[in-house]
């Protein structure tokens, strides 16, 4: 049987098309990084599940033999169509051919609850996760592939060089947790970084009380942006200049 590898090149040559730098395509063709997503994701026959940039299959394929219902988002026509066929005779699959960062989330799954498996593109891994956490209420629980170093900083506990903007955010509203680290190898084309697996579960409500969570993001980004400022100057952006700490001068 053809190695996954063997599999990508031969869809790619037949389809007349290589991997897209700017849309961050890197193939999934470890099946043993595959297997332990899946494993980690917990799916059951019950479990209605979104895969975000499915690319050329290889994941989907295993969550086929899992999932009641997979849900595949494209934003490539051409894979979006390949998959549209490849799926063609399987019901319980829907191809979406879209851009998940513009698709109106409700309007497609509705009131539904949905389990994430995706192996993310570089290029907007954050914008996507912050999407998720937006629409918890859709997303039960995300285990997906990201570049390490940004896993790194989901999964930073305070006080240590990575804790940041993602960690504090993403953390208000979820549990993360390292699945396993993947080498560059198990990508085509091999990319010069490596991945990590996370599974994040979300939760409806914060885990601490904040009123307004616009400015609470507002500060925290003002914060973390400019490190070498005291936190007085770094939020003086926000507060435009009239800042009062207590116990302050």
């Amino acid at each position: 049987m053809p190695t996954l590898l063997q599999q990508a090149r031969f869809i790619l040559g037949k389809l007349g098309m290589r991997p897209h730098k700017r849309l961050g395509q890197h193939f999934l063709i470890d099946a043993a990084v595959i297997n332990r997503m899946v494993t980690a994701a917990d799916i059951s026959s019950e479990d209605v599940v979104l895969e975000i940039g499915p690319g050329l299959g290889a994941l989907s394929e295993t969550l086929t033999k899992k999932a009641g219902r997979l849900a595949l988002v494209e934003m490539d026509t051409t894979l979006a169509q390949r998959l549209t066929e490849r799926f063609s005779n399987d019901e319980q699959v829907q191809v979406i051919p879209a851009d998940f960062l513009r698709l109106d989330l409700n309007e497609v799954f509705h009131d539904q609850s949905l389990k994430v498996v995706a192996s993310l593109p570089y290029n907007v891994a954050t914008p996507i996760l912050f999407r998720l956490l937006d629409n918890r209420k859709l997303f039960r629980v995300a285990t997906v592939m990201l570049q390490q170093e940004v896993a790194a900083r989901i999964t930073a506990s305070p006080g240590t060089k990575a804790y940041g903007v993602l960690s504090v955010l993403i953390q208000l509203y979820a549990s993360a947790k390292p699945v396993c680290t993947v080498g560059p190898r198990s990508f085509f084309p091999v990319p010069k970084v490596h991945s990590q697996v996370i599974q994040l579960v979300f939760q409806d409500a914060p885990r601490v009380e904040v009123k307004d969570i616009a400015l609470f993001r507002r500060i925290v980004k003002a914060a973390f942006n400019q490190r070498r400022k005291t936190l007085r100057n770094a939020l003086r952006s926000v507060s435009g200049g009239d800042l009062t700490i207590s116990g302050g001068d």
